[in-house]
């Protein structure tokens, strides 16, 4: 602790002498002139300027910049002056070489250094704001990747033992099957919860969150890969997939985590007798879109318009992830998220940029309507 003050007062003592050794200098000098010109210029001015440095040590102390950014501003001040005495030695040097050395050389080469320092201090502490600013996202943004790893990590360990125990106490336990149903509901859903925590940290933390959009996928694959996986998974469920063979689209990665969440999101929120999902691809003024369309009760405006908006509020804010995980997947593909709800049900429509090799897919007249109305393209 005792180590760290005296660096640290040392530190602040170094940007006090940025404009210390200078003020000294132009007091010296300031008596031996008489020109009113050339008191106000070589030296009321830089000693206006080199008294501003040493006056900022204060608010540089007590500052959040201190002490992990105060050597940052001494340098950017140092070498302000030390930039702009060069250009000024530079200049003074020019003109002996013409003629008669101008009048007090020194003292325009060290004025000029005062002037400098000023700069140098200003750039200093905006370039030390912006480091600190950085410093931080990256330190929150470390933070959120162990809580992230650990966070699923324990759940989902924690979360299996438990289902292996559930379906122990079910078989066991005379009367408590409900009971169990209900645990191992709630077990599936956080370990849903956990999964798409994963999903996202790949899309958004420091792994995914600066990479650019270079896969090229399948979406006819991708979309006949996730509904054969639902309709196992939800046999009471009836799927609408019209045959198409290929459609290749420019998306990130995971594009297949995109079209699973939308079209299990049709299924799983659907608690009707029959559930109907249609789902299709189509060509759409050089574009591909992915039409998943259902019979249930929709996703409320309050959720799309929370979507809509990127942030959450204590009165605007979804039940979970999963939309979330949706948007962000669409934001980092450049494709475009709609979402319609319509007498029959609720529409949500994927737009990606298409590349070559579509076969067998249809061009479509509308995506969406409203705000979403997109027009198809011809055939080819």
């Amino acid at each position: 602790m005792r180590t760290t003050r005296i660096r640290n007062v040392g530190e602040l003592g170094l940007l006090a002498a940025v404009g210390l050794v200078p003020l000294g200098y132009h007091l010296t000098s300031l008596s031996a002139m008489s020109d009113p010109a050339a008191i106000v210029t070589g030296a009321l001015v830089p000693i206006a300027c080199s008294a501003l440095v040493v006056a900022a040590t204060v608010p540089v102390a007590r500052s959040p910049l201190s002490p992990t950014y105060t050597l940052r501003i001494t340098g950017w001040s140092a070498l302000g002056a030390v930039t702009l005495g060069a250009v000024a030695l530079l200049f003074v040097a020019y003109e002996m070489s013409q003629g008669p050395p101008p009048e007090r050389p020194f003292v325009v080469i060290v004025g000029a250094a005062s002037v400098g320092s000023v700069f140098g201090l200003a750039f200093g502490l905006t370039d030390a704001r912006q480091q600190r600013t950085q410093d931080q996202l990256e330190q929150a943004n470390d933070q959120l990747t162990v809580l992230n790893r650990v966070l699923r990590h324990n759940i989902r360990n924690a979360m299996t033992v438990v289902s292996g125990r559930v379906e122990l106490l079910s078989e066991r336990a005379d009367g408590g099957e409900e009971s169990a149903a209900v645990v191992e509901e709630n077990v599936d859903r956080l370990l849903t919860v956990s999964e798409h925590a994963r999903h996202i940290g790949s899309v958004i933390g420091t792994d995914g969150a600066h990479e650019d959009v270079e896969a090229v996928v399948d979406l006819v694959e991708v979309v006949d890969g996730v509904v054969e996986r639902l309709r196992a998974e939800h046999p009471d469920a009836e799927f609408d997939v019209p045959d198409a063979e290929a459609c290749r689209v420019r998306a990130h990665p995971l594009a297949e985590v995109l079209a699973s969440e939308v079209i299990e999101n049709a299924v799983v929120h659907n608690e009707g007798d029959s559930r109907r999902i249609d789902v299709s691809v189509r060509r759409v003024d050089g574009g591909a879109a992915l039409r998943v369309e259902d019979d249930g009760p929709g996703i409320p405006e309050e959720t799309v318009e929370t979507l809509r908006r990127g942030y959450e509020t204590s009165m605007r804010h979804t039940d979970g992830l999963g939309l979330w995980l949706a948007q962000w997947v669409a934001d980092r593909s450049d494709a475009d998220l709609a979402f319609e709800s319509t007498a029959e049900g609720q529409v949500v429509a994927i737009r990606f940029e298409r590349v070559e090799g579509t076969e067998g897919v249809p061009a479509s007249d509308e995506i969406v309507g409203g705000d979403g109305d997109t027009e198809g393209d011809g055939p080819g």
